[in-house]
């Protein structure tokens, strides 16, 4: 994605995005908790007819717990907002956020949020050339309150990815 320069389109980024849904089930079936979901983290294989996605990088990884956690890691851009509001974060809520905010990148080429204000409060300025479907998986990922957001089972099984 970054050597492309430029937004992808939403088929292209949709296809992305069913990989890294079922990569990230995956990887949590396996009790690893990646924590650093970003595009420098995910490798994408062009030389098909549908791209391949890999998830590498889990240098800021732990594994799964039910427990809060409360360590501050990952990359700053794709810290959910409960971070800051509460100081702790879940599993889930943190994944599907981390998503929410590649997606937004890859379909806007261009960071969602720059500053901790902007995570707790502004809303995504979300293209309005995007389906509905696109634009509803989105929302699901970035809703600001982390009980409310989706999850990756709920996600998998979303009309857009359908």
């Amino acid at each position: 994605m970054n050597s492309r320069e430029s937004a992808l389109q939403e088929h292209e980024a949709k296809a992305i995005t069913k990989q890294l849904v079922n990569a990230l089930i995956e990887v949590h079936s396996r009790g690893v908790f990646h924590r650093d979901i970003k595009p420098e983290n995910i490798l994408i294989e062009t030389g098909s007819d549908v791209p391949r996605v890999r998830l590498i990088d889990f240098g800021c990884g732990t594994f799964l717990s039910g427990r809060r956690y409360t360590l501050e890691t990952g990359t700053y851009p794709y810290t959910p907002p409960e971070w800051f509001q509460r100081r702790w974060y879940m599993v889930e809520p943190t994944t599907v956020w981390q998503l929410g905010v590649v997606l937004f990148e890859m379909l806007h080429d261009y960071m969602l949020f720059n500053n901790s204000s902007e995570i707790m409060t502004e809303e995504p300025n979300i293209r309005e050339d995007l389906s509905i479907n696109c634009n509803s998986f989105l929302q699901r990922c970035l809703t600001k309150r982390p009980e409310a957001r989706s999850t990756l089972r709920k996600l998998k099984s979303h009309p857009w990815l359908m």
